[in-house]
């Protein structure tokens, strides 16, 4: 009820009646003091609690501020890893599937090792805690997509220069993502329904050389296909190159038992393997 109803009740004939026995007055009266009583009520508290509630309004818009900056952040790196893919997808699929002698001497391009450290890079400079942690398994996550990815190729395509192509633009993202997958490097070769898995934790092995899984890396020879075994030799060479001179017997016996696993095939033995490995023992011997 507004001032103006109370004025209207005041014209009536019953105002001649005492004020507050006038029908309508009172509940006109309640009606203005509820109106007016909230809004005051309000102003009260707000001006007493006017320090933390302010303090509130601060940290919510800095906590605001803060996500938004993550988010940016991490949008800007998912576009900057993609960018180190794409380039060396790119590049894998314009070499010709043929290795030649230069090639198995230098068998992880250089673009591929900038590429990986720039990542590995990135990943370091992530905020540390729930944030890193989200950039780690968004890493991890790509590199099973990847072993998925080529999985499904070696599936779906027909054996020859084509399908190896295809192949080797997959092992060049794994290792573009090899230094920084290197923490999930257990999983991925543990996993035996995976080939694609497998040859992921052989990619990290190439830029990350383990003594540890050098044995796993000749068991390769007897279980993989070539393409797979061939990565597998590759990635011994990574190990003699790093580890050679203080871990030759080791490295020997693992060499050893590859070449004679590999030359086992007969005439169907895959001689870019053999190459790899040949060079592997080669530089053992002269480390």
């Amino acid at each position: 009820m507004t001032f103006l109803a109370i004025a209207a009740l005041l014209e009536e004939p019953s105002a001649k009646a005492p004020l507050l026995e006038r029908p309508g007055i009172l509940t006109g009266i309640a009606a203005i003091l509820s109106a007016i009583a909230w809004p005051t009520l309000v102003a009260v508290v707000l001006y007493w609690f006017r320090r933390p509630i302010g303090s509130l309004v601060s940290t919510a818009v800095g906590i605001a501020a803060s996500s938004s900056k993550v988010k940016i952040w991490q949008i800007e790196f998912d576009r900057d890893v993609q960018q180190q893919l794409d380039e060396t997808s790119h590049e894998a699929l314009s070499r010709l599937p043929s290795i030649s002698e230069q090639q198995i001497g230098s068998p992880i391009p250089h673009s591929e090792v900038q590429a990986a450290t720039r990542v590995r890079s990135l990943v370091d400079e992530a905020p540390p805690g729930s944030v890193r942690s989200e950039i780690q398994e968004s890493i991890r996550q790509r590199m099973l997509g990847f072993a998925k990815e080529y999985e499904s190729t070696r599936a779906a395509m027909h054996a020859g220069p084509d399908r190896t192509r295809a192949m080797n633009a997959i092992a060049a993202k794994m290792r573009t993502l090899a230094l920084a997958a290197d923490p999930f490097l257990e999983e991925l070769a543990r996993d035996n329904d995976s080939p694609g898995r497998r040859l992921a934790a052989i990619c990290i092995l190439q830029l990350v050389p383990h003594l540890d899984w050098v044995p796993w890396l000749a068991d390769r020879m007897a279980v993989e296909q070539p393409f797979v075994f061939f990565h597998a030799s590759v990635a011994l060479l990574s190990a003699v190159r790093k580890y050679g001179a203080q871990q030759q017997e080791l490295l020997r016996s693992a060499i050893d038992r590859s070449l004679a696993q590999v030359q086992s095939f007969g005439e169907n033995y895959d001689k870019n393997t053999v190459r790899s490995l040949t060079l592997a023992l080669s530089e053992l011997e002269t480390s």
